[in-house]
């Protein structure tokens, strides 16, 4: 025999028959209705639009104040582009679209207002519930991820997030409920959002910025207790349903030397080491690397942590990554910033109006890194490109940039499967445009569909399908053969 005959399954052209094409929201940046008796706000929610208002990680008398004073700001996140309330009809845009998958996210606090110490909302679970009947009836793969940096208030305020134990708990008890609930409904599970993105912002972990020092401490905390969150998870899951799979998710900050000089090509790899592979190496290979522990040491951090946590990790490792992408940079060594996001411009790429360079050959690459690191299924959780638009009068957003963008994106994916790299799901960010998670706005939209609202939540919420909407329509018939 010959090689070509022994390998001819390995040898892929295309996107699989059964390749998952799909979208993806947020649950605190699409619901809404979070004013209702349902169900109490979590931290993002308190993030006004108001740029002379502080955003971001928020102080506890700033919490406060807008807990008791809620009519002085106006809150984008507490009503979303009210999915809540337009679900079935979004999800009938949806499926004339002809999506196989959706990626979306349970909201916590609307299943456990108080964050899991008190009686479970009927009322949540049954919102959920509905859009899972929905998805199954038109054959749509949910996706679902379990927490995306909402923690609960009331958590925030009594236990400083992730960095106490009992939410540890509180967080299992809490997506107990929900796998139990929708142990028929959900295989796919991404128990946190983008993981390594803890060490941008603390509201991911749920901590409130001034009541706590040392902060790369508190940060490496957090994502160790996540650690413990997401294998307690996957302990629990599998008893209840051996075929759930469970994901980590990466935003991909993979970065490339500014030069080839040694000096940069070294900080390079040490740089990808502690913004990326250290978290998907302690989620997939199941223990802390050496280069992490040696940061550690090198940086005073001291993480608490025991040997039960740690066996507990490396016997509960999860099935698959899910990256986010969007562009890439490039780092000297002269900066020497091991910050996420703390990066320069490659000269040779263009760049978006926000300032984002624009390579999905990145994505080829990255996708490549991960494959031969982990040898587990990768999907494309997020990706997609963000422009300030206005409705015309037709109605017709004409977005080519949006279509030529992801394009280019899904040709680096199939690259990436013709060498070799198992790929199962592409889930596009964004389905509609939605209120910004960073900056709580809606002027930069990412949606195929057009949702008509301003930064203030004014406007007829009118969902209007944009050009890249029927572009998606047509590559998802075509299984992504792009013409």
């Amino acid at each position: 025999m010959r090689m070509n005959d022994i390998y001819k399954d390995c040898i892929k052209d295309s996107f699989p028959k059964d390749f998952l094409w799909g979208v993806a929201i947020s649950a605190k940046q699409a619901e809404g209705a979070k004013d209702r008796a349902i169900t109490v706000a979590d931290l993002q929610d308190y993030n006004p639009n108001d740029t002379s208002k502080v955003k971001g990680d928020l102080s506890k008398q700033e919490i406060l104040d807008r807990l008791q004073h809620p009519d002085q700001y106006y809150f984008p996140k507490k009503q979303g582009i009210n999915f809540y309330e337009t679900y079935q009809e979004d999800i009938k845009l949806l499926t004339e679209m002809g999506i196989k998958c959706f990626r979306f996210s349970i909201s916590w606090a609307r299943i456990y207002p108080n964050g899991a110490e008190q009686e479970v909302s009927e009322t949540g679970l049954q919102f959920y519930e509905h859009i899972l009947d929905m998805l199954k009836e038109r054959q749509i793969e949910p996706i679902v991820t379990l927490y995306h940096d909402d923690m609960p208030v009331d958590l925030a305020l009594k236990y400083n997030g992730f960095m106490s134990k009992k939410v540890i708990d509180l967080y299992v008890e809490y997506a107990t409920v929900v796998m139990k609930r929708f142990k028929d409904k959900v295989t796919y599970w991404i128990p946190v959002n983008q993981i390594n993105l803890t060490r941008v912002g603390l509201s991911s972990i749920g901590v409130i910025k001034d009541t706590v020092t040392d902060l790369d401490k508190i940060k490496y905390q957090g994502v160790h207790h996540k650690f413990i969150a997401c294998a307690k998870v996957k302990e629990i899951g599998v008893k209840i349903n051996p075929s759930f799979k469970f994901g980590a998710m990466l935003a991909d900050f993979l970065v490339n030397p500014m030069t080839c000089k040694p000096e940069d090509v070294s900080f390079a790899t040490e740089k990808n080491q502690m913004t990326m592979y250290f978290y998907s190496d302690v989620q997939l290979r199941g223990k802390y690397p050496g280069y992490a522990i040696r940061y550690f040491k090198d940086n005073g951090i001291d993480i608490e942590m025991n040997q039960d946590e740690l066996e507990l990790i490396v016997r509960h490792t999860l099935d698959f990554l899910a990256i986010s992408y969007y562009n890439s940079n490039v780092v000297s060594a002269d900066k020497n910033s091991m910050a996420i996001g703390d990066s320069q411009l490659n000269p040779y790429l263009k760049a978006n109006p926000w300032g984002w360079t624009i390579n999905p050959l990145g994505l080829y690459d990255g996708f490549l890194r991960y494959w031969d690191r982990y040898e587990k299924p990768l999907m494309i959780a997020e990706n997609g490109f963000g422009q300030i638009e206005e409705l015309p009068e037709n109605h017709i957003i004409q977005d080519d940039y949006r279509i030529d963008y992801i394009q280019e994106h899904i040709k680096a994916i199939q690259k990436a499967i013709q060498h070799g790299v198992e790929v199962f799901a592409y889930c596009a960010w964004s389905p509609i445009d939605m209120v910004s998670s960073g900056t709580s706005e809606m002027k930069k939209r990412y949606g195929f569909i057009y949702n008509d609202q301003d930064d203030f939540g004014n406007g007829t919420y009118q969902r209007y399908p944009k050009a890249s909407f029927y572009w998606y329509q047509s590559l998802i018939k075509k299984n992504g053969m792009i013409d």
